[in-house]
């Protein structure tokens, strides 16, 4: 719709006040002409007065209803706790506006369901994830450098997502089991869409293991491991006591390539780098411009609410029961453990 940011600007309003809010959307709209965030509302009125004086939003919604029943928005991102992000979603798309949601889309299987029983009756509004890793060019270069043989057969990736919990993430959804708490429910979701872009998510055997020892049950550090028909093993290390890391290491026939540090774009314009890893060679192969993962987030959005970019919701669901599946693994394996260890 035409507004004053040009004649393709979509107005978007904000469900939730949460800290993300401002990363993933206030600052990237100063870079994206394609939209502007015209209203905000969260469950705390003064919360979103807040936000909405520090970034210069227009309107301040006195309810999240009223925000959805506002004529002049396009579309909504939703910020809100993650056991709400199905239910504002749905809700959110019934009422006719596109929608980023904040991940996790989903916490389990029969919430994905639900939203995809929703996209089946509804033809005109989108619907995204936000899961701001997808957006950039280096996943698809990695994949084009696997297709083309050059480097040999890949044989194993091994990634790494540690993320040191401050005061054990006290007062944080993180630390709630039943808002996705946990490591892996909190960074699995970025090795599951890098490995479904890279090799797919389509493994012979699935593995899993934590001792779910942190607050309220939750997994503290889980691991896991998929094995594809074809040899590939892919492991996973996610961790909320462990030092940072976040990094992908590919073992070829012929060489070994490392992404370090591929969290560094949430923090604003920084490179990302495709790099050898041999005692020999340890130049990089691929680099690519400074970029902001939500930036290029929030233009794919745009992309999306105007049918130049697919929302690949086949994909969504598809991390979703992967997620679930690898997460009874480690609570079934737990059960095991606990059992032979009486």
């Amino acid at each position: 719709m035409k507004s004053e940011c040009g004649p393709t600007a979509y107005r978007l309003g904000i469900l939730g006040s949460s800290n993300i809010a401002a990363p993933a959307i206030l600052e990237p709209a100063r870079y994206v002409r394609t939209v502007s965030v015209a209203a905000i509302a969260n469950r705390t009125f003064e919360k979103a007065a807040k936000m909405a004086e520090a970034y210069q939003i227009p309107y301040v919604a006195g309810s999240l209803d009223e925000l959805l029943e506002l004529d002049g928005l396009d579309g909504v991102y939703i910020a809100l706790s993650n056991e709400l992000h199905t239910e504002w979603a749905v809700r959110a798309l019934n009422a006719g506006k596109h929608v980023l949601v904040e991940k996790p889309i989903a916490l389990d299987v029969e919430e994905a369901e639900r939203l995809r029983n929703v996209k089946e009756r509804l033809s005109a509004p989108k619907l995204a994830e936000g899961l701001m890793i997808a957006f950039h060019p280096w996943q698809q270069a990695l994949k084009s450098i696997v297709a083309s043989g050059q480097f040999g057969q890949l044989h194993r990736i091994e990634t790494r997502i540690t993320v040191p919990a401050k005061d054990r993430h006290a007062g944080n959804y993180r630390s709630v089991k039943a808002k996705g708490g946990g490591a892996f429910a909190d960074l699995g979701c970025y090795w599951l869409q890098f490995l479904q872009t890279l090799v797919g998510l389509q493994p012979r055997e699935v593995t899993a293991q934590s001792t779910f020892d942190g607050p309220d049950g939750c997994d503290w550090t889980f691991q896991a491991a998929l094995k594809y028909a074809n040899g590939l093993e892919a492991e996973c290390l996610t961790s909320f006591e462990q030092p940072f890391r976040a990094s992908h290491t590919l073992y070829f026939d012929h060489t070994v390539l490392t992404i370090p540090d591929f969290f560094r774009p949430v923090k604003g314009f920084y490179k990302i780098k495709i790099r050898h890893d041999l005692p020999d060679n340890r130049s990089t192969l691929c680099e690519f411009e400074p970029m902001n993962y939500y930036v290029n987030q929030l233009e794919a959005f745009a992309e999306i609410m105007s049918g130049q970019r697919a929302e690949q919701l086949e994909a969504t669901w598809e991390r979703v029961q992967m997620q679930s599946i690898i997460m009874a693994e480690a609570q079934q394996h737990q059960v095991y453990r606990e059992a032979n260890h009486q």
